[in-house]
């Protein structure tokens, strides 16, 4: 599988996940869901939905002629090699910036999750408890371990087998309603186990650096969690005005803080969580039924749609059937002639080689005079790239081939195609090469 093969299906890949993205945006807009729960599942139903395409969906073959379909010998014209070369190497180097950005992004994980360990460490434990904490503990019904830092500005939550809640030292020093309010906040992600989720979503997001669609939804997905935790913590406390002071507050002096663990705080989502808290979002349980339904219905058919229109191509498969033969030589020379042999038929038409050098003849070859035909079976893919080669016939004039079947492998990889069209959408196909050594 060439590096274009894999290109042009993550293009097609990504292509998808942005037209479902959009689509279960709008229509979350359009039909006004804000209930923080429902939108948790929406959003999160919407990446996993994202993520499985390529496992439901249908991905197109390669097209092959039926037995017996008559042979065409495609005529071929010389090209420059450079232009060749700078389509390989571009495909290659976009992957490869995309590999870099994704071992980068594992890099700052693994870098994240130490740096916790290391606030953990450099941390002084709570203890006795204060007062507020322990009423916290008891509305929650959880008790993790509880830290002071100076490292940290908003309070940071995680681990799974033992996990650590770290506030800033600053946090000692607010009202006992406000510290009451953060302290379930906090206890509140440990019992739903959203380190865990947050550790996940790191993952997609290095995996998916570079589409924005997909930081996006994940986006939304963490604010729907938090505006979860805030309805409950106002549930569970009764006491909304203290937990929008606390917001507040950690607001003032809030920074972005690279590691992966639910922050008490996001700045830029602030304002939709006092929204949110301030107004209470009312919505009749038959029209949240319908709107879902909708809103779902809305976002198999763009998926349906995204399929269909970016679909993505099988890895090529080697041909077992030649069409055909055909001979000829250009007189005074030992250069071989090549001719091609297409196997698709029907609604696709064959793809034309624009780069296409011939097989030299290898020097024990030459000496010994061989003569004969190697027939190779070549996958073009959608890109009009060499995916495959291989012999599927020698037939020369010594038993052994003195290296020209792999001089036609070595060689016919180079070569360049305008790519075969089906209802003008490039796909994959297989051609038969055979290439006639004869000397004079």
């Amino acid at each position: 599988m060439s590096a274009s093969w894999w290109l042009a299906n993550l293009t097609a890949y990504c292509a998808q996940v942005a037209l479902v993205v959009l689509a279960g945006g709008l229509a979350a807009a359009a039909l006004r869901l804000k209930r923080p729960r429902v939108m948790l599942g929406y959003w999160q139903a919407l990446l996993a939905g994202c993520l499985l395409l390529p496992l439901v969906e249908p991905w197109q073959q390669a097209v092959f002629a039926p037995a017996g379909s008559s042979a065409t010998i495609i005529g071929t014209r010389t090209a420059g090699a450079d232009s060749f070369f700078f389509l390989l190497s571009l495909s290659a180097w976009v992957l490869l910036l995309l590999a870099a950005g994704v071992s980068l992004g594992l890099l700052r994980l693994v870098l994240g999750i130490w740096r916790l360990g290391h606030y953990r460490r450099a941390a002084r434990l709570i203890a006795p408890l204060p007062d507020t904490l322990r009423e916290a503990e008891a509305l929650v019904g959880i008790r993790p371990r509880f830290y002071y830092s100076d490292r940290v500005e908003s309070p940071v939550t995680f681990g799974w087998v033992d996990p650590a809640i770290i506030f800033p030292c600053r946090f000692a020093r607010l009202e006992e309603g406000h510290q009451r309010a953060i302290a379930c906040h906090e206890l509140l992600h440990v019992a739903r186990r959203d380190w865990l989720m947050n550790l996940f979503e790191e993952v997609i997001l290095t995996l998916f650096w570079f589409h924005p669609a997909v930081w996006w939804v994940l986006r939304s997905i963490r604010l729907s969690r938090e505006q979860v935790v805030d309805s409950q913590v106002v549930a569970l406390t009764g006491a909304r005005k203290p937990y929008l002071h606390a917001l507040l507050e950690i607001a003032a002096t809030t920074r972005a803080s690279p590691v992966p663990a639910p922050l008490f705080l996001v700045e830029s989502q602030l304002a939709r969580r006092i929204a949110l808290l301030v107004k209470e979002v009312r919505m009749s349980k038959p029209r949240l039924v319908a709107s879902l339904v909708i809103a779902l219905a809305v976002l198999a058919a763009a998926g349906w749609w995204g399929v269909k229109t970016f679909w993505l191509t099988a890895p090529l498969e080697h041909a077992t059937h030649v069409v055909g033969y055909a001979s000829a030589s250009p007189p005074g020379s030992d250069v071989p002639s090549t001719f091609m042999f297409s196997t698709v038929g029907g609604d696709v038409s064959a793809p034309v080689p624009i780069y296409k050098p011939d097989p030299p003849y290898t020097p024990q070859a030459r000496k010994d005079k061989v003569q004969g035909v190697v027939a190779a079976s070549v996958g073009v893919d959608a890109s009009g790239s060499v995916a495959s080669v291989k012999v599927i016939r020698v037939s020369l004039s010594r038993d052994l081939s003195d290296g020209l079947d792999q001089s036609v492998v070595d060689t016919v990889r180079t070569w360049k195609f305008k790519p075969a069209l089906k209802k003008g959408k490039p796909v994959p196909v297989m051609v038969v090469v055979d290439v006639f050594f004869k000397m004079f």
